[in-house]
This record gives C-alpha cells, structure tokens and sequence, in this order.
C-alpha cells in the first residue's frame, strides 16, 4: 500500500469520527437551563485581600494575688462571665481575716472604756472635783480610737478583697482554649493562667493599602468568600493608620457567628476607586473553565453562546461584569456548567427575570 492510499484512508477515518461526535451531539437531548436577566448597577474596582476570622475578645487571664493554685479551668471548658477560671489557696487570708475581726473587736472595747472614762470624767468636772485638762486628753484618746477603728475596718474590707480575688473570674464568658499553670503550682499577680476566647463575638482582621481608606467606610457592605461559602457584612471600622514601611492599615469587619471559626482563612473584596455603572449578574451565570471566565446566552435558535467576560465587584449575590452582552440580556444561570458552545437548549421561560 502506498503513501497515497494510506493518507487517503486516515482522512476517511478522520471524517467518519467527526460525523459521529457531531451525530450524537445533535441527538443529544436539548439541556434544561434557567436564565437571568443581566441588570444595571453602580460598582467600583475591588482588591481581593486576605482575611482572618478573630475573636473581639481574646485574652491571657492573669492572677492578682500570690498563692499556690488549688483549681485550674481546663482546656475546652466554657465559662460564663463571673465564672471563675482558677482558684487561689485563700487558708492565709482567712487567718488575717480573723485576725482583722478580733483587731476591730478589741479597738471597739477601748472605745467603749473610754466613752465611760469621759462620762465619768465630765460628771466629776461639773463638781470641780477633776482638770479641765485631763478631760480633754482622754477625749483625744477617744478620738484616736475612732481612728484606728476605721484603719482596721479597711483591713478587714482590704482582705476581704483578696479574698473574693482568690477566684480568678471570667471577665466575659468564653472557652478556656489554652492553660499555661496547674493545679499546685504558685502563682504571682500577673502571671499568666489561662487564655479565654469569646467565640461569639467575631470580627475579620484585613490588612489593606492605605489608599482604600477613601473608598471604605465605616457600615460599607463588603463582600466576603471562603470557598464555596459567600457573605455580605458591614465593616465595623477602618483605622486609617498606615505604616511607614508597608503603607498598610486595618480594616474590622462584622461578622455573626456560625459562619466561620476563628483563624479561619477568607478573601474580602474592598473598594478600590469610585464607584461607576457596570452590568450585573448573579454569580451563579459565571463559568470558569480551563482559564477562562465566560458566560452564556442562548441564540434565536435557542443553542448556548459563549460570551467571555471580566468579572468586577461582587455584592450579595451579584457581581459587575464587562463584556459583549448589554442590559436586559439573558445569561444562564441554573445548568451553564454543564453546557457548551453550540448545544441546543430548553428554557425555563418563568426564570427569565433577574435574581
């Protein structure tokens, strides 16, 4: 067989493989979709900047008093505000309190003795029978008295103190997530016992070029991703503080609990110029593929029309495109990730209208 023969017979086979694919293609059932309306808004370019979920409140709980720990909170244990997270030894300060108590007792009985000194005192001076001035001395005693009186109830409310700081409270209620001391060991004020988390109160921490402080403000609604999972929340404050070296500041942003753990990893998109009309479509017509972000419509002949498109700021769930497709065109948006170029299609007419 001769090179002619050969190259004439590989061209049958080609044609004869392309007339099938395109056979079976045609034959294919139509593909069911859902469509949107593509609509009008006002966007701006975005940054897409690195986040992470933080507590509002996170804190290392230290111990006010010395003394040897007799209870330490464990690592998991949730705790209520009030509640405490360690307990100091208090056997030394109960001993000083009693010893404030008999103190105080003692200082009243003096003060009770000399009360009946100057009475008798002064019932004698009426009988000219004692010094003016030896009533005046045991006054001034009297009077001191009240003083160390008073000196010691500030003893005993002093101990009293440290006492109720023996329980080491949760400032605000939260889970214990790490444990620096045990039960047993002795402890310094300052010192480092626990760490408590409040995983209720949740904001997002993003480092961002200064320059955005002009185009984000405080209540601005952000978009915020985190694989599959998409948020729009308010940010809570832009602290317009830059470094000198990086030029970048931070950006709080609200968060409810329930969507992501703390330290968890998200991409935030902040504003990047002023806002300008764009088109809009639900993120849901977007379809990317082997590089590419594109969109379909559906011709006449109701068969799929690739459109590519760039892809802007996203808000809820819709997002500013640019690309060869005008308002009031419809994209799909149900079905497009299965389609392709060409293949005929069946419209759900009721999804004609935009998200």
């Amino acid at each position: 067989m001769n090179k002619r023969h050969i190259h004439f017979g590989l061209t049958a086979v080609i044609v004869l493989l392309s007339s099938t694919a395109n056979l079976a293609f045609s034959q294919s059932p139509d593909a069911v979709v859902e469509m949107a309306a593509v609509s009008e808004s006002n966007s701006s370019a975005v940054l897409h900047l690195p986040g992470t979920v933080i507590s509002r409140q996170d804190a290392e709980i230290a111990a006010e008093l010395s003394g040897r720990l007799s209870w330490v909170a464990s690592v998991g244990d949730e705790v209520d505000q009030g509640d405490p997270v360690a307990v100091i030894d208090d056997h030394l300060l109960q001993l000083q309190l009693r010893n404030n108590l008999a103190e105080i007792r003692r200082i009243d009985a003096d003060i009770n003795y000399t009360g009946r000194q100057i009475a008798r005192l002064e019932r004698l001076a009426q009988q000219n029978n004692t010094a003016k001035s030896e009533l005046d001395q045991i006054k001034s005693r009297l009077e001191m008295l009240n003083q160390d009186l008073q000196i010691a109830e500030i003893s005993r409310d002093h101990t009293l103190y440290d006492l109720q700081r023996t329980q080491v409270a949760a400032p605000f209620s939260g889970i214990i997530v790490n444990r620096t001391m045990s039960t047993g060991e002795y402890t310094t004020p300052g010192t480092a016992l626990v760490r408590l988390v409040d995983t209720e109160s949740l904001e997002i921490s993003v480092n961002a070029p200064l320059r955005v402080a002009r185009f984000n403000q405080t209540g601005n609604l952000v978009q915020v991703d985190a694989g599959q999972d998409h948020l729009l929340t308010p940010i809570r404050g832009v602290i317009p503080v830059g470094d000198s070296r990086s030029r970048m500041m931070e950006v709080r942003i609200q968060l409810q609990p329930g969507h992501w753990y703390i330290g968890e990893a998200v991409t935030v998109e902040l504003a990047d110029g002023e806002k300008k009309h764009s088109l809009s479509i639900p993120r849901d017509a977007l379809v990317l593929r082997n590089n590419e972000v594109f969109v379909y419509t559906v011709s006449s002949d109701n068969t799929a029309v690739k459109v590519p498109v760039i892809t802007g700021a996203g808000l809820g769930k819709q997002i500013a495109i640019e690309g060869q497709i005008g308002v009031g065109d419809a994209v799909v948006v149900r079905g497009a990730e299965s389609l392709r170029e060409g293949q005929a299609v069946k419209i759900l007419q009721h999804h004609l209208a935009a998200n």
